[in-house]
């Protein structure tokens, strides 16, 4: 047998967060050697769940191969910054200095050298395609190419994402995976050219089966007092209203000024802001009034399930909302994960 398949295999994570990428990857089997995180309430998280991994605390801009003593690994996850590149966002793309991470990634690569990994997932904001009259995307295929790895992006005459042979797919959370979450994001994977022949990567095929999204909240048993509105309240009273007129199971959201109902049995995307005021937290009723989801729902929404996640008990509730509107949804990442090992097994058994 090869020494390859007898090793666990590892991985390195860049702008880990709360460690969506790096649980993913754990339940298939991989061994995350490191990760990376400036935001120091999202590192305090993920440590708190992940103590056997090396959290370095610091900006990517500030890493280096070298001085950080940066392991090789044999795969290397990044779920780059999306402001610059949102519909929601201000669309500066690579002239804002968020977006001009990701060639820190690229910078990273050429650092390992001979020692790159052997295979990169990223993800990012749909809208990444089309930004820039699909300038940014282009530069980005021509950078990884660069940088020594299998990557294309063929878009047909009218400019759309051909699928079926693309290195980059957008994937739905509640059309990829069982959970009920409305959340398109695009995902990136690029093979070294050094380790493998060609770009193989297959992603996951939709699913038919979608759960309950009440099956992901406590709605036996009442919530905290913070998370319900008043209903004779200026929002409470939007919510009531609209709740009247729709299904008292679905899922509301409060936008700028209007009420949205979800009709379609699960919940909408959950963003990084769901923390400020009233506005982009999904909202329910249940038995005791109209109210928030909390933390922990939302967690669960995105795949972290209460075995094997928590958050410390000293985190601010607003630091929790943006922590899980930041991450990954973990069940999708894992389809990515086996894919990605069963393509490092079949390489590593035709060397």
């Amino acid at each position: 047998m090869n020494s390859l398949k007898q090793n666990q295999y590892t991985v390195g994570s860049l702008f880990a967060g709360i460690g969506g990428f790096c649980r993913a990857f754990k339940n298939e089997g991989f061994n995350v050697v490191w990760a990376n995180e400036i935001d120091s309430y999202a590192a305090q998280t993920y440590r708190h769940n992940y103590p056997e991994t090396r959290m370095i605390e610091k900006s990517v801009e500030d890493l280096s191969v070298q001085a950080d003593k940066l392991e090789p690994v044999d795969v290397l996850t990044a779920g780059f910054p999306c402001q610059s590149f949102s519909l929601a966002g201000n669309k500066l793309g690579f002239k804002d200095p968020r977006g001009k991470l990701f060639f820190e990634i690229i910078r990273l690569l050429k650092e390992f050298g001979e020692q790159k990994p052997k295979i990169l997932v990223l993800e990012n904001v749909k809208n990444l395609i089309y930004h820039d009259d699909r300038k940014t995307i282009n530069t980005i295929e021509e950078e990884l190419k660069r940088a020594g790895y299998w990557f294309r992006i063929p878009l047909d005459h009218k400019g759309n994402l051909i699928t079926q042979r693309s290195n980059a797919v957008v994937l739905n959370t509640k059309e990829h995976t069982d959970i009920p979450q409305n959340r398109e994001r695009l995902y990136m994977v690029a093979f070294s050219q050094q380790y493998f022949k060609m770009n193989t990567f297959k992603f996951p095929q939709e699913v038919d089966q979608l759960n309950d999204v009440r099956a992901y909240l406590d709605i036996k048993e009442k919530a905290d007092e913070e998370y319900y509105f008043d209903e004779k309240s200026k929002y409470g009273k939007m919510f009531a209203d609209k709740m009247a007129e729709g299904s008292e199971t679905s899922v509301y959201l409060l936008r700028r000024a209007y009420v949205r109902e979800n009709k379609s049995a699960s919940t909408f995307t959950l963003t990084a802001n769901m923390g400020e005021g009233g506005h982009n937290v999904p909202v329910i009723k249940d038995s005791w009034g109209i109210r928030k989801l909390t933390p922990k729902e939302c967690a669960r929404l995105q795949g972290f399930r209460d075995t094997f996640f928590s958050f410390p008990y000293d985190m601010p509730k607003g630091k929790q909302y943006k922590q899980v509107g930041n991450a990954v949804t973990v069940d999708l990442v894992q389809k990515l994960a086996a894919e990605c090992k069963r393509n490092l097994n079949e390489q590593g058994e035709r060397l």
